[in-house]
């Protein structure tokens, strides 16, 4: 998730959760699960037949992430519900941050949330939640009614924004590398999405990279997909009766 792609607290060794077996579940990606030197890139097809979403960065700073545009053309054809975040650098100015947001995302903002993502510490001039504040603002008023949402660690957001309600109003994606369900800073009532490893299979979900961040959202799938008015799943089946292929569909 971060710049590096290294976690905001130290991995620990990943104990089974029972408790959330039923959770519906889905990675988030970067141009770090795609391979510049192959032609491919993430295979989204292949990710579809795991999960139903996905969250792409689109960018930090001032630049547009190298994979994102063909990573949200693809995840869209491979029909997977697509949310994206921005990785804020508080080297560089919020409201400009915001502005190089909407317009890499064009008439396409995508079906899930835009995620400010606050987790840096570069030291820079804008960093703090004022600065945050103002990022999120100018989101606002360039894509008045497109659902925002802030992606950060429990401990981060204490030691920087600890109390202050406003971004209460939108949903929490938390960062938590441990094997119980995540603190939430008190301003939450509860998690929306928890960030709970970033050692998922990659493979299995068709990046490139070894390794990949995996996320829990609070509720089943059925959650998820009414959460974004989304169609359950459709799986087309053949079936081959005395030479004859017959099409059919499964709703899951």
């Amino acid at each position: 998730m971060t710049e590096s792609s290294r976690p905001l607290h130290p991995p620990v060794i990943q104990a089974q959760r029972t408790q959330f077996l039923t959770n519906f579940k889905l990675p988030d990606v970067s141009f770090w699960q795609d391979d510049p030197t192959t032609t491919p890139g993430i295979n989204f097809v292949k990710m579809a037949s795991q999960t139903r979403g996905a969250i792409i960065r689109a960018g930090q700073g001032s630049y547009e992430d190298r994979a994102f545009s063909v990573s949200w053309k693809n995840a869209r054809a491979a029909g997977l519900l697509r949310g994206s975040y921005w990785f804020y650098d508080s080297r560089v100015n919020p409201k400009r941050q915001a502005e190089k947001w909407v317009e890499i995302l064009g008439d396409d903002t995508g079906e899930m949330e835009m995620w400010g993502d606050f987790e840096e510490n570069y030291g820079g001039p804008y960093g703090g939640w004022r600065n945050w504040f103002d990022f999120m603002e100018r989101v606002k008023v360039l894509l008045p009614g497109k659902q925002l949402g802030v992606y950060t660690g429990y401990y981060y957001f204490q030691e920087n924004a600890a109390g202050v309600r406003y971004f209460a109003q939108y949903p929490l994606w938390i960062a938590w590398y441990n094997p119980t369900e995540p603190l939430v800073p008190s301003i939450w009532e509860d998690w929306t999405y928890w960030q709970f490893t970033s050692n998922g299979d990659g493979a299995l979900f068709g990046v490139e990279s070894k390794d990949i961040d995996l996320n829990y959202f609070n509720g089943a799938e059925a959650d998820f997909l009414a959460r974004y008015d989304a169609a359950p799943t459709q799986a087309t089946l053949i079936a081959n009766f005395g030479g004859t292929l017959v099409e059919y569909r499964r709703v899951s």
